[in-house]
């Protein structure tokens, strides 16, 4: 099997670094989410019964805890998105190079032999004529 060199690391380099990011910012998303939602009630409870404000912010955190975690889910997409546009993109490279390498190749093949420097017309058991 032909293989051609690879080009282009530094754009290698970016979709990797972009898929990586990508990941890590779902993991913070999913522990932000969790951490809104979470905080009103460790905070209710610690502070006892002068929470009254905090007991009735529970509900919004939910729903501030899912817009969360729906912002990170779409950061990540994008992300990942982007990481993988990019790699597609070196693998299209790569492949037309390949392409274009075999292509030449099997032109190259398909060329007649180079006939000799002495050679005069005629057939091939025929001396060659005088001069």
């Amino acid at each position: 099997m032909m293989t051609v060199p690879k080009r282009f690391d530094v754009l290698r380099f970016l979709g990797a670094l972009l898929k990586v990011l990508a990941w890590i910012s779902l993991v913070f998303s999913i522990l932000g989410a969790v951490a809104v939602v979470l905080l009103p009630q460790m905070l209710s409870g610690m502070l006892g019964e002068n929470a009254g404000l905090l007991a009735a912010a529970g509900g919004g955190a939910i729903v501030a805890g899912v817009a969360v975690l729906l912002g990170g889910l779409l950061y990540f997409i994008a992300l990942f998105a982007a990481g993988e546009s990019i790699h597609l993109q070196l693998a299209i490279e790569e492949n037309t190079r390949l392409t274009a390498a075999l292509l030449l190749k099997m032109h190259q093949d398909t060329q007649p032999e180079p006939q000799p420097a002495n050679y005069a017309g005629g057939f091939t058991n025929e001396p060659a004529p005088y001069r």
